[in-house]
């Protein structure tokens, strides 16, 4: 645990994050049926053996590659890197309305805030 630690504190030093939460395995369960399919960057995720879900604001840094990419016409979010993580594998993307309206049943989320989940092994 101490490990999560280390990643929550390397997060909190990232300007705009805000508030984290460590999903359990129910929890990555229940977001990966809400999820469509196109939203490759969270299944990507939650395969991962950590997943941290955290709030950010409008001071947060710009994504470090394209969050939205078109796939046969529609709209693909494929995951995107999250260099502030001292851990392995590390990928992050944003959940859907309805995975994040769960979300923010386990977290404090102030107004204006959206959740963003971050996955990583460690081991």
């Amino acid at each position: 645990m101490n490990r999560i630690k280390h990643v929550i504190h390397a997060l909190s030093q990232v300007q705009g994050l805000n508030s984290f939460y460590v999903l359990t395995e129910e929890d990555k369960k229940q977001v990966e049926r809400m999820e469509p399919p196109l939203n490759a960057g969270v299944h990507e995720a939650l395969k991962r053996q950590y997943v941290v879900c955290c709030t950010h604001d409008e001071t947060f840094r710009e994504p470090t590659q394209v969050i939205v990419k078109q796939k046969a016409g529609e709209a693909y979010f494929p995951p995107v890197s999250f260099p502030e993580v001292p851990a392995k594998n590390v990928v992050s993307s944003s959940p859907s309305e309805h995975a994040h309206e769960y979300l923010c049943e386990k977290m404090v989320v102030k107004p204006l805030e959206a959740t963003l989940l971050i996955g990583f092994d460690i081991d």
